[in-house]
This record gives structure tokens, sequence and C-alpha cells, in this order.
């Protein structure tokens, strides 16, 4: 049996069945034009003949992150590639990984599924998009091949990256019932993105912070699902234990608002930075 993820074209799927039905306005389409006519041209290019030299991985990847900070990334993290995160069928040689997420705004989320919040999350692919075009463009000017693997990668191509098993993997955050990154800076209110690169980086640990044990006994997103997407029991997938979420059902109500992010912003995980603090700090007494 395959650790690799298998894509079934469910974007393909959406777009022949119901499209995607975002707030169009001039600052959605300036998103999806960047995106699409700037960002996706730029996620490869050509690598510096001068080699910078590093002491160490650990070097490297503080000099990655502190630009990577620079250009707008709330979260980094490092991890080598593992067949989990990459889809079946696709080539990724490259060994090294930076995991990156983009903070969405928490006022605008708390209006999902209303226009407010798919606009807010197609600003956090836009910015984040730009953020690993630029990181994966630095690291090349260091002399080193690197790829940039978008995180609205569905639009034109098929995806590469499980990128939130990446961000599971770099120690960003647990993944929780709903099938997403809960992190410990912004509960589930990010979106991540890679960057796979040849320069040698050091490889992350798991985090945990009891997402886990939380969401066992914990239903909100379920109920809050319209279409009883996110299932009850966990089920063994690909030799793991995991809340397997039912994109068919999802995909409709997904279209709808393109990213319906109702359990994310019902998610319990989702508070303000001070009080999330403050709840995960609980979580960790009890562990």
């Amino acid at each position: 049996m395959s650790d690799q993820p298998e894509y079934e074209d469910i974007f393909e799927y959406l777009e022949e069945n119901y499209g995607m039905e975002s707030p169009d306005t001039p600052i959605t389409r300036f998103y999806k034009k960047e995106i699409a006519e700037i960002q996706y041209k730029n996620l490869d290019g050509e690598v510096s003949a001068e080699i910078f030299d590093f002491p160490n991985p650990k070097a490297a990847a503080d000099m990655v992150k502190e630009f990577a900070q620079a250009a707008g990334a709330d979260l980094v993290g490092f991890t080598k590639r593992k067949d989990p995160f990459i889809f079946k069928g696709v080539t990724v040689e490259q060994e090294n990984c930076v995991v990156l997420g983009k903070e969405m705004d928490f006022d605008l989320i708390q209006t999902a599924p209303d226009p407010p919040s798919g606009v807010e999350v197609l600003r956090a692919y836009w910015r984040l998009g730009d953020i690993v075009c630029k990181v994966a463009g630095f690291i090349r000017s260091l002399g080193y091949p690197a790829r940039a693997h978008h995180p609205r990668g569905f639009v034109d191509f098929s995806p590469t990256i499980l990128h939130t098993v990446a961000a599971l993997e770099a120690g960003l955050g647990e993944i929780g019932r709903m099938g997403l990154l809960i992190t410990e800076e912004f509960g589930p209110r990010v979106r991540v993105a890679t960057v796979t690169t040849d320069l040698d980086l050091p490889d992350g640990t798991r985090k945990h912070f009891g997402v886990r044990e939380f969401c066992a006994s914990c239903h909100v997103c379920q109920d809050a699902c319209r279409g009883g997407a996110i299932p009850e029991k966990m089920t063994m997938v690909r030799g793991h234990l995991k809340y397997t979420i039912d994109p068919y059902k999802c995909i409709e109500h997904f279209a709808k608002y393109d990213g319906c992010n109702l359990c994310v912003s019902r998610c319990v995980f989702n508070k303000k930075p001070a009080d999330l603090e403050r709840f995960i700090s609980t979580l960790k007494q009890k562990k």
C-alpha cells in the first residue's frame, strides 16, 4: 500500500458541476490575475552560479526563516520530503522543504460563510503565493535549486504537495477533526504552502499540544458543516488513523463561497492570540 495521497480530480469535479462563485470585485479580480499571470509563472527559475556556503543546516534555516518572515510569512518550519505529503504520481526530487504559513484576519473569517470570509481566504492565497515565490527565488539566488508549490495550486494544474501534512511534519501545528492545520499561534486561521529545495535544511519534529485529544470529544466543526462532510469517527487511511473529510459533501458549499470556512470560524481553537495562548496553556497542563 502506498503511503502517498492520491489526487482525485476534486477541483475538476468542482468546476464541471458547480463552478466557483467567489465575489467579483476589482480587488478579487486583481488577486486572481496576479496568481494566474505572475505567481504561477515564477514557481521556478534560474539558479545563481555563485553558491553561498553554510556551515550547517541550522545556519541555512536561520537565514531562510529571516528572509521568509521579512517577505511576510507568519509561520516558518522545515522538514525533509516525506511520502505522506507528496501526491502519488508526482515527482519531487528535492529533499528539503520550507513550509510557510499566513494568518487570516480573525474578524473577516468570523463572517463565514458570507463573502468577506471568502475574500479574506483569496487574499491569504495571494499573499502566501507571493511569499513562496519570493522564498524560492531567494534560495535560488544563494545557488541552490528551489521550487515554490502554490497554496492555490488547483486553478491551472494538479497539486503536488499536501501542504497541511507538510506543515504537520514541519512542526507548525496539529491536524484537527476538520482535516485542517491547527496552530498554537492562530488556531485553524492559517493557509500554508511549501518550497522544495536542494539546500540542506533541518528535519522538523511534530508538535503536540492537545488538539487530537480535544477534537475527540468536540463536535463543533462537525455540527457547523452544512454538507455533513466532517466525520464522527476516525478511519484508517494509508496506515494512519485520521478524520477523513468527504470532499464531495464539502465541495458544493466550498464552491458557493470560494471556501466556506464555517468549520474554521466555528472551531474552538479559532481565538484571538491572547485567548488562544491561555486556552492552549490549559490544554498542556491537562496532558
